[in-house]
């Protein structure tokens, strides 16, 4: 048993230092403005903190392998089709998965949504150091209005409502 307990120690110190990059990172909250980065979308767009100025925006962070994510992906599936995107862009980033495998998720769920596969933590460490689905809801100036996390998802109704009351 003692010999066990050390091993479980050891196990878990060696995870708390596998990568030191993945703990590196902001933890924006509400008021603060969105960073300034650029990402490459599935279907070959590229959109940067620049192109959202002008108009609320939605990001939303995800993994499809993330139990919660999984549950959340339906509700942002239902703002997309809810919302005219010209005038409010929900911008999907993947946190460090391919394309390959966010594809597979995709069309078995018949999700329609453009997203922005990517190999690593970069985009999503500029946001925040933990936590997905991860929801930034902003203005029209690029400042947070909300921000969402695993704590309590929210309905496509509570994004909504969210929007109108920033617009």
């Amino acid at each position: 048993m003692r010999c066990f307990a050390w091993g479980l120690i050891l196990l878990c110190l060696t995870c708390m230092s596998c990568d030191p990059d993945e703990m590196k990172g902001a933890d924006l909250g509400v008021g603060d403005a969105l960073p300034t980065f650029s990402v490459k979308m599935n279907d070959g767009t590229s959109v940067a903190t620049s192109d959202l100025k002008g108009r609320p925006s939605v990001i939303v962070f995800f993994a499809t392998t993330c139990p919660d994510c999984q549950k959340e992906l339906p509700e942002v599936q239902c703002l997309w089709d809810s919302v005219d995107r010209t005038a409010i862009p929900v911008l999907l980033i993947a946190r460090a998965q391919g394309q390959a495998e966010i594809e597979r998720y995709w069309q078995s769920k018949s999700f329609s949504m453009t997203y922005s596969p990517q190999a690593d933590r970069s985009i999503y460490n500029l946001f925040a150091t933990s936590l997905i689905p991860r929801i930034y809801i902003c203005d029209r100036n690029g400042i947070i209005r909300y921000i969402h996390t695993d704590d309590v998802l929210p309905t496509c109704e509570t994004l909504l409502t969210e929007l109108q009351t920033i617009k």
